[in-house]
């Protein structure tokens, strides 16, 4: 998107061929011809600058409809162009550059016409580095967290080893396995951003800085389900808007979550933001320092590191199964998001996987299911006894609404009673009789609302759920194992009246 704006309003220079006075002049939109270094910086800042003002906006609820299924299919898909992007660094072959629709189609074509010229060294050495890299994260590290909580650094081994064979054997000239080869020293003068084009710009920042922010929460909603923590929408926008700013006073471009390169340090252990500082340290101290020792070091290793890392998220295929047994919904969205990324590029696939999500949850709330067989109350209520709360969700239930249910369940299991209740301890009952759906989010959801509720000496039941809901609940193995059947009555009398009972006994 850069790239193409770029080319757009900053062309390049055209260099007159034979009489100069048969070519035309070149046409700058900008007025002027503006050096590429000066245009991205300028783009950066004004990037920077559109989500700062939608974290004040507070534009960052758009992030609700990433659900997890689209999140899981799309960076599977995402996962597929960084994995064949590397490909050519295992096997030692030159290919061309592919962009836009069916680019992985054209590069798998590319590649297996090159089979006949591959570097059989880049790809012996690639071979055993994915088998060091992958055997070594499956048996050796959880060995030795038993002796020290520190993983062993496998890629940091695997580099060295790297450097070290290289300069031996001269990977580079003798067999021809293409390698770091410079690194760019000195460290680059800030400067202020040209303001004058800066309205010019306006049109390509908007879509830029919605789409960096979409793969920022998407790759942020990923590690935050998988290690249980919880992301701010709204502090993600001020954060990559304000690191935008500020790096726009050097020659950069915008940017958004680096798939690969998030991949590598969660696998390699990074919990905290702290890495950021130190691999920073580190990179500054190589562009200053250390690049020469950097340089022998064989590409194919860093291909290895890269696709080592992979491996969690091809690994999410096997959501597949448990996603068409709660939600055909969540199983389409999982595949449009996965094929479309796949078959298209990265951009084109997001935006394709969330227009799928939306004209789901489009079709989820115009059909409802409808049915005749009403369950009456045998027992009418005459009054709620005190510790119990009865809280009423109006709606279906999920993934552009299962945020909400956890914050108000949470709100309702946290309070405290003072008062002295004919229950023993407190009771909340949720009338589940307006949640007509629920897909897999909204399953995960009731799960957790009932775990939390254990570890806080909450009782919770779910009262009046319809049959279709329940079914997808039982035939869940994951909620089923957590949650028991004896949590579930059909009316929220039958529920009262089986705690007053158990309480006289």
């Amino acid at each position: 998107m850069v790239g193409a704006s770029r080319l757009r309003l900053a062309p390049d220079v055209v260099v007159p061929i034979g009489n100069s006075s048969t070519v035309e002049p070149p046409i700058y939109p900008l007025g002027e011809y503006v050096d590429p270094l000066v245009f991205t910086s300028a783009l950066t800042l004004l990037v920077g600058v559109v989500q700062i003002i939608m974290g004040v906006l507070r534009l960052g609820f758009l992030t609700t409809y990433l659900s997890d299924p689209l999140v899981s299919g799309f960076t599977t898909g995402a996962a597929v162009h960084v994995f064949t992007s590397q490909l050519n660094k295992v096997f030692g072959v030159k290919l061309p550059r592919h962009e836009g629709i069916g680019m992985i189609v054209r590069m798998y074509r590319d590649m297996i016409l090159s089979l006949g010229s591959v570097n059989y060294v880049a790809l012996g050495i690639s071979i055993f580095g994915i088998l060091f890299l992958d055997l070594g994260r499956t048996y050796i590290n959880p060995m030795a967290k038993k002796i020290c909580p520190i993983p062993p650094p496998l890629e940091l081994i695997f580099v060295i080893f790297g450097v070290i064979l290289s300069m031996i054997f001269n990977l580079d000239s003798t067999y021809h396995v293409k390698t770091v080869f410079e690194i760019p020293r000195g460290f680059p003068s800030p400067s202020i951003p040209n303001l004058n084009f800066l309205p010019a710009l306006l049109s390509d920042a908007i879509p830029i800085a919605v789409v960096c922010y979409m793969f920022v929460m998407s790759m942020g909603k990923l590690f935050a389900k998988k290690h249980k923590y919880k992301t701010d929408a709204t502090q993600e926008l001020y954060a990559i808007g304000t690191a935008s700013v500020l790096s726009s006073f050097f020659p950069v471009y915008p940017v958004g979550a680096s798939l690969s390169r998030s991949s590598v340090c969660e696998m390699s252990g990074a919990n905290t933001q702290l890495y950021t500082v130190f691999s920073s340290l580190l990179l500054l101290t190589v562009i200053v320092l250390l690049g020469p020792f950097l340089e022998p070091l064989p590409m194919c290793i860093l291909a290895c590191i890269v696709i080592v890392s992979l491996k969690s998220l091809f690994m999410q295929v096997k959501e597949l199964p448990r996603l068409y047994k709660i939600s055909k919904y969540d199983f389409a969205i999982w595949l449009v998001a996965c094929l479309s990324t796949v078959f298209t590029d990265v951009t084109t696939g997001l935006v394709i996987s969330l227009v799928s999500a939306l004209f789901t949850l489009v079709l989820r709330q115009q059909w409802p299911t409808f049915s005749n067989s009403i369950p009456h109350d045998e027992t009418p209520r005459q009054s709620i006894p005190d510790g119990v709360e009865i809280v009423r969700f109006g709606g279906s239930l999920h993934f552009a609404n299962v945020t909400l249910f956890l914050d108000k369940m949470g709100e309702s299991i946290g309070k405290q009673s003072e008062e002295e209740t004919l229950i023993e301890g407190r009771t909340i009952i949720l009338d589940g009789s307006p949640i007509a759906y629920v897909d897999t989010m909204g399953v995960d959801a009731l799960r957790d609302v009932f775990k939390d509720s254990q570890k806080t000496g909450v009782q919770i039941f779910y009262c009046g759920f319809p049959e279709d809901v329940l079914s997808v609940l039982r035939n869940d193995e994951n909620f089923s194992s957590i949650v028991p059947p004896s949590t579930f009555f059909a009316s929220i009398d039958r529920c009262l009246l089986s705690l007053v009972h158990q309480q006289s006994v």
